[in-house]
Parts: C-alpha cells; structure tokens; sequence
C-alpha cells in the first residue's frame, strides 16, 4: 500500500488579462420591435401598480424575468442601469421560475429608482427606433457579426455600445413584473425574510403601524422576522412586493424510533486520556450511561424550555454521542481503526425548535469552544427544503463555517412518511452548503428506504457522501438510557463521518479543506464517473469507506497526493508538477482530483448563493503552456461559461467541491510535450464584485493510477524533492505520537 503524500508546492498568481469582447444576442435568440413593446409595457404596469398603492419605499422593487438560466456576465448592463452604477449592483435577490428540474429559468430582482425606469422607457424607444431603420424590426446574432456586417449608429441620441447593450438586453429577458411571494402559510409561526432596501426592518414594521402587542414578532438578524399567522396575512397582504423569503419558524425535529434489544450488555471503557473533543449539538444526555466519563454534558435550555422539560427523553441526543465515543465496539464491523473520542454535548432542544432559536444557541456554543473543530448536528426538519433559498439555518451554519476553522456534519434527515410514494428533498439544515452531509446506505451499500434526495436550489450537490445508518430492517447498534439499542437513520450515519474527520484534522493535523477533500475523494474513487453519479442526489459522491487507512492509503499501482494553498488572485498555478513518464516518454495514468474550499455565501442572493467561484484543471502542459485537463469536456482557459445552465450541470460552476476525472477504461498511456510537465490551475470568479478581494484556502487530493501496475511513488517523492519541494508521507504512527505530545501539560517550577 502507499501512503498518502502531503506536497507543498509553491504557487504563482495571474492576473485576468483577457478583455471582454462587443457583447452579441446569443445563437438563437432575438430582439423585434414587438419584443420591446412588450417590456415597454411591462416596465409601464409596474411604474402603474407602484403609483396605486401607498408610498412605503423610497425605489421600486422588480423582477427581471430571464429567458434562461444566466451567468453574470450576461445580465442586463444598460436595462434598469442607474446613472453612475452597474446594474448589477441593484440586485437585491434571485430565484427559479415555476417549471420541472432542467427548464427553470433565472428571476433577478432589482431595486431601482422611478427615474431609472422612466430613462430605460425612453432608451427603449431609441432602440425601437434603431431596428425598425436599420435591421428591419428584429435583430439576430449574425447582425452584429463585425466587420462582416457593418452598421452606421450615426443620428440616435444613444451611443452604439448602449444601443447594443439594450439589444442584448432585451433578447435574454422574457419580462418584468412586480415580485409577489408563493408561499402559503399552514404553519402557526413563519419566518419572514424582506429584500434589503434603505429603511431599516424595525422603520418598516413601525410605517405599516404594526401592533406589536396585537401581532407579537421577533427579530432575527436585520432582514427577517418571526411572525404570527395573522400578521403573516397582514404583510402579504399590505406589502408582498418587499417579502424575500418565507419558510416555517417552528421545525419539528425528526426523530427515528430506537428499538430496545434488551441486551444489558456491560460495556466498559477505560477512563479517557487526551483523546481529540468532538462537539455534539442535540437533544438531551443522558449521563448515567456506561461512557458518561468521556462526555461532558451541558443541557443548553432557556428556561422557558426547562419548565416544560419534565422528563423529557434522552435517548436521540445519547445514542448519537455514544457512537461518536465507542461506536466500533457497539458496531465490530465498523470498526474504523480512529479510536475513541471525547465529546462535548449540548442539548439544545427536546423536540422541536425554532431555527432562529437553534441558531443562536449554535452560535453561542461554537463562539465558546473555539478548541473544537468538528461539530456533530444530527437534527433535521421534516419539512422539504424551498428550490429558490437555502434555510435560515443552513444559511447561518455556513456563515460560522466561513468565519471559524470550524466543520458542520449534518445528517441529511429521514422520510418518515409511511406512504413514500415519492422520494422527497432533504429537510434543513441539511441544505448547507459547506457542511459535510451524511445519507445513510444499507449494509450492501445502496441508498437507505428512508432516503431523502437533494440537490439543493436545483444545482448544489448534497447530500455530500453516505454512511452506514442502518435500515428498519438491519440496524445498527446504539447506546440509551435503556442500554444497548437498535437503530437506523441519517442521525446514525454522520456520527462516523464526524470520527473521521475529527482524526484527520485533530489526529493527522490536517486543514478542513483538505480533510473534506480526502473524505469526497475516499468516497468517489473511480465509479463515480462510472456509476455512482446516477445517484448522486441520494448518496453524493458515494459511501466513505469503512477503516481510516483505507482513506489514507493507496493500492500499489496508485499514488495520491493533497496540496493546500490560498487563492488570492484571478488565477493560482503551478505549470511544473513532475508527474513520472514511462520508458517511452509517456505518461502511462488516469487521473482524477477532487477541491474543496469554504466560501462566504449571500442568502439574500436567492438561488445565487455562493459569493465566490474555484474552478479546477490538473493535466499535462501542451507546447502553448496550456493545461490539457483531465477531464474530456472541460472548457479552455478563456473560461467564458456562455451557457450558464451546461456550466452549472456538468462543470459545477459555483459548487464549493468539484470533481475532475478520466473515466478507468482500457486507456492507453498520453503522450507528452516533449520537456513539459504538468499543470494545476484554479481560476476564481467573484459574484457580487468584479474583482477578487481576500485570500479563500483550498485543499485538494489528487489520484494517479498506473496503467499497467507499475509503482512509481518513489520517482514522483524523488523528483518533486529535486525541485526543492517539501513532501512528507502521510505516517499514522509519527501523527499520532506528535498529538499525544502536543497534548501534554508542561509545568513551570
């Protein structure tokens, strides 16, 4: 076996040197004199609807309803553009329109000045104008085709850039209205999120002389509210234009039912040591178990919860932390080869509880344990996750995630229905985006009866892996307070994805971004491309295998290595990695890579949730000092995306982890360019600004195996050496005696 190869390679930044072109109409689209009529007369019903109803804000707020799905650099420029701003700037949310997966389209809401839109409706005449003198009423992409077709734009009061901008404009926006919210509430409390303009929410509430001893609410953050369902009705109903988001306010938590083998069973474990602390973030814990010695229990309740507490169970919150802290000796078969860990519990609720509330709690908690880095949450709602926002607490979960070195593993909640018909979405917060979320899979490795699917906001690729949960009919085994239980449930699978990567980073010293990648890696292996990816909405990239060295360690004919760096620039690049060629020049291998980073994340962004975009190539240097990628579709280095949707589906676009391979299957050796090596580009885009402003680490494993079995670690160790690069074998033993030192108290005399 080969162990797994730590590589610190230098980097060098590029700039983004390209200059973008004279903006055309996309193949098969157009703009015609109706077509613009026909805005023309939207943008005028909007103006009309706003002038009926009484003056709350100082803009308007309004829906662009896009003809596709659409990349930044194809938004609207010069419709709706404030004089001295980019329309982009405007933007205040996004989302999909109605429609089955695959033929949703974008809806971009922008607040925007009655002047704006009264200089649009007189730029739009202008463009009228243009077409019906020069192109005959319509405008096609080949009309702009320079300097094949030559326009005189001599005689319009617009310039020929804004006249063409306009043009282009038009073609990709199918119409404008006022945004209206689809939401019914069935719920007793709901919570309201409103689109950011210049009045603060508590002015709003006070303008529309909200009652609030009548209509109690509560403030989370500063654009949302917790409200009844009388005041619900009384905000849709006054102003549904400035209502973002709607979700349910009190979640219920989803619990799998336990069953007491009555086995007694005297387990025992030795008093803990210096083991690394995992943080468990559920209901109650029950402190008379036989492993209490290894948790320390906090009941974190308000005192509201506490009076209605009585004897509430504890049995959820204790089997979880039981198998994060003696899981393999419940479970022989899953023996994982990490140990024992220590856990800090908190039980945050009993049954059900607000995500507002559970959010607080969460922040408090992590703000106060700075030491832990892996945070177990087995909760999950039984609602469905909305297709056009990520949940309030998700949303939350990803902000700390960003903002401390910390790890979320959530569990991707369970179909309790006894009638499952249908398979239906994942419940929050299991929408996360940069944590970990763990389905569970039958003992044979298929998907668990009880699995619900994602992906998340149509796109996002979650659930992120799959474990070992158990099924009604084959569970696992737990730890109550009635002793040894059998069990099954996402909740039981994420428990030792948390083992997993509490050793990695605690034990191993790895940086999260690494250890995620190797734990997405670990699980994709080569059927991903092959067969895994047909069901990647119910088991993501795949099941983590079992032991830890499996995870750390190649077969023979295989080496694998991980690099961690910081992407501070347009580019970050290494054009010399010393891949080792075959006695004929060649290189006998397929490859594949896995990247992972945390970026900062919008909610008020809608379905445009990511602020920050890592695009990945590893491949050999062609003669051009082109990175030829693995990956067969990938796109060049110019990197345009002008099909947002094809982007977002088979390269990823905006996915915070992305997966290159070459498919294992009968390949043949590639050949070289004559002295060049190998090449690992990412390219970062920035959503809501032009230009990238701070450093976002990243980690990524790479995976090269021999065509013909041949083990060629040594030659790579050998030359990245002579390049003067730092590479270290990945030794258990050696990590394992540097945590035990680090964990030792030194005394001063």
């Amino acid at each position: 076996m080969n162990r797994l190869l730590q590589v610190k390679m230098p980097f060098t930044s590029e700039k983004n040197t390209q200059t973008p072109g004279s903006r055309n109409l996309r193949k098969g689209n157009e703009t015609s004199v109706e077509k613009i009529d026909k805005l023309s007369a939207d943008l005028k019903a909007v103006l009309l609807y706003y002038k009926g109803i009484p003056k709350i804000i100082d803009n308007i707020i309004i829906d662009v309803n896009y003809n596709d799905i659409i990349a930044k650099s194809n938004r609207i420029v010069d419709l709706l553009k404030p004089t001295g701003k980019s329309t982009n700037d405007m933007v205040v949310g996004a989302r999909f329109s109605a429609g089955s997966v695959g033929e949703e389209n974008h809806i971009i809401t922008y607040y925007i000045d009655v002047k704006t839109i009264s200089k649009t409706l007189d730029e739009l005449e202008v463009a009228k104008a243009f077409l019906t003198d020069k192109l005959s009423g319509k405008a096609v992409v080949d009309n702009f085709n320079e300097p094949l077709n030559k326009l005189s734009y001599e005689g319009y009061s617009l310039s020929k850039s804004k006249l063409r901008n306009l043009i282009v404009d038009c073609s990709v926006v199918s119409s404008f209205s006022v945004p209206k919210p689809s939401y019914s509430a069935g719920k007793d409390s709901v919570l309201i999120t409103f689109y950011k303009t210049e009045i603060p929410l508590a002015t709003l509430l006070e303008k529309l002389q909200i009652d609030e001893r009548k209509y109690p609410y509560y403030f989370y953050g500063e654009d949302s509210i917790s409200v009844t369902k009388d005041l619900y009705e009384i905000l849709t109903d006054r102003v549904p234009y400035l209502i973002s988001m709607i979700s349910s306010d009190i979640s219920k938590i989803a619990f799998e039912k336990s069953v007491n083998n009555r086995s007694m069973e005297a387990f025992t474990v030795p008093l803990p040591a210096k083991e690394p602390v995992i943080g468990v973030i559920d209901t109650l814990f029950d402190e008379n178990v036989y492993f209490k010695e290894w948790v320390e229990n906090i009941d974190y309740l308000d005192d509201e919860e506490r009076y209605f507490m009585g004897s509430a169970s504890r049995d959820h919150g204790t089997e979880v932390t039981s198998l994060i802290v003696d899981g393999p000796q419940l479970n022989p078969w899953l023996e994982d080869g990490c140990g024992r860990f220590r856990v800090k519990h908190f039980g945050v609720c009993i049954d059900k509880i607000s995500p507002a509330r559970l959010i607080r709690k969460i922040k408090e908690i992590v703000s106060n344990n700075p030491e832990i880095h892996v945070w177990n949450l087995s909760l999950g709602t039984e609602d469905e996750i909305s297709k056009n926002f990520i949940s309030y607490d998700a949303a939350m979960l990803d902000e700390l995630q960003v903002n401390k070195n910390i790890i979320f593993v959530v569990s991707g909640t369970n179909d309790n229905r006894k009638d499952k018909k249908n398979t239906i979405k994942i419940g929050s917060p299991a929408d996360s985006l940069n944590a970990v979320v763990v389905n569970s899979v039958k003992r044979n490795g298929s998907p668990a009866s009880y699995s619900r699917q994602g992906n998340v906001l149509s796109f996002f690729n979650k659930p992120d892996v799959a474990y070992y949960g158990g099924d009604f009919n084959e569970r696992i085994k737990a730890y109550s307070s009635n002793g040894e239980v059998d069990v099954f449930g996402t909740s039981f699978a994420a428990p030792w994805i948390s083992r997993k990567l509490s050793y990695l980073i605690d034990v191993m010293g790895l940086s999260r971004e690494v250890a995620k990648a190797i734990i997405l890696d670990a699980a994709a292996g080569w059927e991903y491309k092959k067969a895994t990816y047909k069901i990647k909405n119910l088991v993501g990239y795949g099941v983590v295998p079992v032991h830890i060295q499996d995870i750390l360690s190649t077969k023979d004919e295989e080496f694998k290595f991980m690099v961690y760096g910081t992407a501070s620039s347009y580019k970050t690049v290494n054009y010399a990695i010393p891949i080792p060629k075959d006695e004929n020049g060649n290189y006998p291998y397929v490859a594949r890579a896995i990247l992972c980073y945390f970026p900062r994340c919008s909610r008020n962004q809608g379905v445009d949730y990511t602020n920050r975009e890592l695009s990945i190539k590893f491949g050999r240097v062609d003669l051009k000092g082109v990175i030829k990628d693995i990956n067969d579709n990938v796109q060049d280095d110019s990197e345009s995306y002008i099909d947002e949707r094809k982007s977002r589906e088979e390269f990823r676009k905006w996915e915070n982890s992305k997966f290159i391979s070459k498919i294992f299957n009968r390949n043949k050796p590639l050949q070289s360019y004559k002295d060049r090596l190998w090449g690992l580009s990412l390219i970062s885009k920035e959503r809501l600004k032009s230009r990238t402003e701070e450093g976002l680490n990243f980690g990524i494993v790479i995976t090269l195996r021999e065509l013909f079995g041949v083990n060629r670690i040594q030659d790579f160790v050998k030359a990245c050496s002579l390049r003067g690069w730092i590479v270290e074998y990945l030794n258990v033993n050696h990590r394992l005696e540097l945590y035990n030192t680090n964990q030792e108290e030194v005394k001063f005399e």
